[in-house]
């Protein structure tokens, strides 16, 4: 962090990326280790912000890369994977150093975004009344906070693994009735939770669906490392008196409609002119109420929480209602080899976090020809039976 408490990417006095290596015994240890690592805090202001396990056993390994959202998309991930893969098949290969990436900023964009006034204005005038109370968020708040979550609540995770044969059969089912997977997907989680849960409160409720959007800037991203992930947001409900090909059709058409890149990018362009320390604020009102009097900055967190007249900790309380209840993130079919040297890929398995905020998050990897999603959730927000049973209804509807 610069002494404007803006980010920046380093080369210089980076620790090393820490490496554990433990014996492989059943096919659950990954989920084991996963969920310990969790709940050990990256040092955002030295780093490192990825750590790696490598499950061993002679038939079967497994390597975990668990990286900080604030520098990695799911994108990234997956090619970080696949570049590891590449030099452990092949130990003599040589590593290529990339040029630094094309910024991902307003000059970059496909497009010159028209902001207009008023928007201009409101986001000024919010800046303005959050300088009055800025209030900037150390590495010993964001401790107290990343605790308090975990003594609160215990995240879960469930692997779905679709075989090559039933990835196919989907694809083609897909293709038949002319809409993508994702929409499939969504569509699935959506009826599957009204089936189980009932329908949601209110009725239509917001969607989230991500959008990759490396390949869309002026001068494309390409394979570089960092977050370069927008979306939009769609209201739809699942109609339980229509087949489930016709609400995935609906869904799609949606979807179709909303995926405009210049709205994409609009929404980027916004968010770029709002103060990034105000943006920061926002967990601690998610979350600061969550910390305990016997921790080192109760105080301090509890009383920005508490202060109504603090613009980022007001309109971070006015969002919550308004968060969408569902996101899937399909990073979709990644044409990556199976074979790396004597070692063959059997798959990928993408794993986000669990949020109190959004009950269904989902994230999809088709790679080798076999498409897995993992369910991501908090046991105290749905428990681990009422998910089983929205996963049952879901392969139900995916077959």
């Amino acid at each position: 962090m610069d002494e404007n408490g803006e980010p920046w990417y380093t080369n210089e006095k980076v620790p090393e990326n820490p490496l554990k290596v433990v014996q492989r015994t059943s096919d659950g240890d990954w989920n084991r280790e996963l969920l310990n690592d969790y709940k050990i805090r990256f040092k955002l202001s030295t780093g490192p912000l990825a750590r790696f396990i490598l499950l061993q056993s002679p038939e079967i390994s497994e390597v975990l890369i668990i990286c900080h959202h604030v520098i990695c998309d799911g994108t990234s991930l997956a090619i970080l994977a696949r570049d590891l893969l590449l030099h452990v098949g092949n130990s003599d290969r040589k590593v290529q150093e990339m040029a630094e990436p094309p910024l991902a900023t307003p000059d970059n964009f496909p497009i010159d975004i028209k902001i207009g006034k008023a928007i201009r204005f409101a986001i000024k005038k919010m800046n303005d009344l959050w300088q009055k109370k800025k209030l900037i968020f150390d590495e010993e708040d964001e401790d107290n906070i990343f605790r308090a979550f975990w003594d609160n609540y215990n995240f879960k995770i469930i692997s779905v693994e679709l075989s090559e044969e039933e990835t196919s059969n989907l694809v083609e089912n897909c293709r038949q009735h002319g809409i993508t997977v994702n929409s499939a997907l969504n569509t699935a989680f959506l009826g599957a939770r009204n089936s189980i849960r009932g329908p949601f409160k209110g009725g239509k409720r917001n969607i989230m669906v991500p959008v990759n959007t490396r390949n869309h800037y002026k001068n494309p991203i390409g394979e570089h490392v960092g977050v370069y992930v927008s979306g939009f947001e769609l209201k739809f409900s699942y109609n339980p008196k229509k087949g489930f090909w016709e609400n995935a059709k609906i869904y799609n058409d949606k979807a179709k409609e909303n995926l405009y890149i210049n709205k994409i990018f609009e929404f980027a362009a916004i968010t770029d002119l709002v103060d990034q320390s105000m943006i920061d604020a926002r967990q601690f009102t998610f979350f600061g109420n969550l910390v305990p009097s016997n921790f080192s900055r109760y105080e301090k967190i509890h009383a920005y929480c508490n202060d109504e007249k603090n613009i980022a900790n007001k309109r971070a309380k006015k969002q919550i209602p308004k968060l969408p209840v569902m996101a899937i993130t399909n990073l979709g079919l990644l044409d990556y080899p199976s074979k790396y040297g004597s070692l063959e890929l059997d798959r990928f398995i993408f794993v986000t976090s669990g949020t109190p905020y959004i009950e269904l998050v989902i994230p999809v990897v088709t790679v080798a020809g076999k498409l897995s999603f993992t369910i991501n959730y908090l046991e105290e927000i749905t428990d681990t039976e009422t998910m089983e049973k929205i996963n049952i209804e879901v392969l139900k509807y995916l077959s």
